[in-house]
């Protein structure tokens, strides 16, 4: 896990040194002014989540087939008094928290337009083209997608951690999520936040 801090200079002056030195505030040292352009980000190279899907409609992807998924989650904002946009910490947990229900789960999109999902008892049938999947439901994750592409899982996954974080999220305008499936491959849904 590599955790950044990174500062924009495009837009100086981001950081405002004053002609004399201030005081300490309340045990946070000096302050120092910063825009609401700064972003924090949290990339899990090592596998996040590891789960199996299929793509309708892609090739050699309509067969089922599985990926180690890794996660990069920024965020944008203002900093508080302490200087941080949010606590890496509080971040870093829920991203493993909303990752934890997909690992090792076959992923299949409730909504597809072009696969047909249907429960019975204690199995999740999926009929896609001349294929018939009949999978145990404990195996399975049913997400509310169209399809379970990295593009349509960063939006997942990026509307699943502003549930999660709520009020915290406040000082926050602007969040990105990318889900990578290996190697170079990775998508991202951004979000602004009013």
């Amino acid at each position: 896990m590599v955790r950044e801090l990174q500062f924009s200079f495009s837009s100086l002056p981001l950081v405002k040194f004053p002609a004399e030195p201030m005081a300490p505030q309340a045990g946070i040292g000096y302050l120092i002014q910063m825009s609401d352009k700064t972003r924090i980000k949290i990339e899990k190279n090592d596998s996040v989540f590891s789960a199996a899907h299929f793509l309708a409609d892609m090739g050699k992807c309509e067969r089922m087939h599985g990926h180690n998924y890794f996660i990069c989650v920024e965020a944008q904002g203002s900093p508080d008094r302490s200087g941080a946009v949010i606590d890496f910490n509080l971040l870093d947990s829920i991203v493993g928290k909303v990752c934890h229900p997909l690992d090792h789960k076959v992923l299949i999109a409730q909504n597809s337009k072009t696969a047909q999902v249907a429960l019975s008892g204690m199995e999740v049938e999926v009929k896609l083209k001349t294929k018939r999947y009949l999978l145990p439901m404990e195996d399975c994750l049913l997400l509310p997608l169209e399809t379970t592409t990295v593009e349509s899982l960063a939006g997942y996954l990026l509307d699943r951690i502003l549930e999660e974080l709520g009020d915290t999220a406040e000082r926050i305008n602007r969040i990105e999520v990318g889900v990578g499936e290996g190697g170079s491959k990775m998508a991202y849904c951004r979000r602004e936040i009013a």
